[in-house]
C-alpha cells in the first residue's frame, strides 16, 4: 500500500527516516513508535477492507487513530480523531491532520464530513457505543461508509489456552473493555444507529469467509468486521422513545404522550 500523506516517502526505509526526522520525540522514542506502530502499517484488516471499499482513495476519518499509522497511507484529505494527547502530538509533528477529541463527550460538528470512517478496537472501550455510532452517522456524508472492528466473545473461550493459536481468542479479555459483542449484536448496534449493513465478517477476507454462512461458525474466533452505509434521513422507528437529532448525542427523547 502506498504512502500518500507524507511527502517524499515511497519505501519503508523512507518512512522510518521521515519519522526519525520529523517525530516530535527523541530519536529513540521515534524509532520505538515506528517499530511498534508503523513498520507493518497499515495492518491486515485495514488493508483488506480498503482493497474492497477503497478506504485510502477517499476522504476518511480514522476514529482512534493513535500515532497516525493508517493516515500516512490515506488520502491527504483524511484525518484522525484521537483522545490521547501524546499520540496526537506525534501524528501532528508528521504533518498529519489529527483532532484531539473525546468522541463521546466532545462536539464533532465542526469537523469535515468524510466519505468513510474507520473505527477499530474503539467501540468496546467507550462509555456509550450507541452515542459513538450515532455521532459517526452524523459525521459521515449521506451514504458514507462505516467500517468497525471489535473483538468478540468466542463460542469456545477455552481455546485461548491452546499453544500457538490461543492468541486468536483473547482479544475480548483486555481489562479496559467494558462492552462485549458477537457478530449479531455488532450488526444490531450499527443498524439501530442508522446504518445499512453491507457485511459482518469474522473471517475477513480469504477462503475462510465461507464459514460466515455456517451457523455458529462466525463465533469460533475472536473479532469481527462490520461494514455499512449511513442511511440518509434515518430515524428511530415504531414506538421508540428516541428520535434522531442534530445534537451532542445524535438523538433526543420524545415528549411523554398526552394521557387520553
Amino acid at each position: 500500500m502506498r504512502v500518500q500523506a507524507l511527502p517524499g516517502v515511497t519505501t519503508r526505509e523512507d518512512l522510518r527516516a521521515y519519522l526519525l526526522a520529523h517525530g516530535c520525540y527523541s530519536q529513540a522514542e521515534n524509532d520505538r513508535i515506528y517499530t511498534r506502530w508503523f513498520a507493518d502499517a497499515p495492518r491486515y484488516l485495514f488493508r483488506a477492507v480498503s482493497e474492497k471499499y477503497d478506504l485510502t482513495g477517499r476522504p476518511l476519518c480514522d476514529v482512534g487513530c493513535g500515532y497516525g499509522m493508517n493516515l500516512a497511507f490515506c488520502s491527504p484529505t483524511s484525518y484522525g480523531i484521537e483522545l490521547q494527547d501524546y499520540e496526537v502530538r506525534f501524528a501532528r509533528s508528521l504533518g498529519l491532520t489529527v483532532f484531539g477529541r473525546d468522541v463521546i463527550h466532545d462536539d464533532l460538528s465542526d469537523l469535515p464530513r468524510p466519505e468513510a470512517a474507520w473505527c477499530s478496537s474503539v467501540l468496546e472501550h467507550v462509555d456509550s457505543p450507541h452515542i459513538l455510532l450515532r455521532k459517526l452517522h452524523g459525521l459521515l456524508v449521506p451514504g458514507g461508509l462505516l467500517a468497525v472492528y471489535v473483538p468478540t466473545l468466542p463460542l469456545l473461550p477455552e481455546l485461548m489456552h491452546l499453544p500457538r493459536v490461543g492468541r486468536y481468542f483473547v482479544g475480548h479479555t483486555h481489562s479496559d473493555q467494558i462492552s462485549a459483542f458477537v457478530p449479531a449484536t455488532l450488526r444490531f448496534a450499527c443498524e439501530r444507529a442508522g446504518f445499512r449493513t453491507l457485511e459482518v465478517s469474522p473471517f475477513y477476507p480469504g477462503p475462510l469467509r465461507v464459514l460466515n454462512r455456517v451457523p455458529g461458525a462466525n463465533r469460533i474466533i475472536d473479532g469481527a468486521i462490520y461494514v455499512g452505509r449511513a442511511i440518509a434521513g434515518w430515524d428511530y422507528g415504531g414506538a421508540s422513545t428516541r428520535r434522531s437529532a442534530d445534537n451532542a448525542r445524535g438523538f433526543e427523547y420524545r415528549g411523554q404522550p398526552t394521557p387520553p
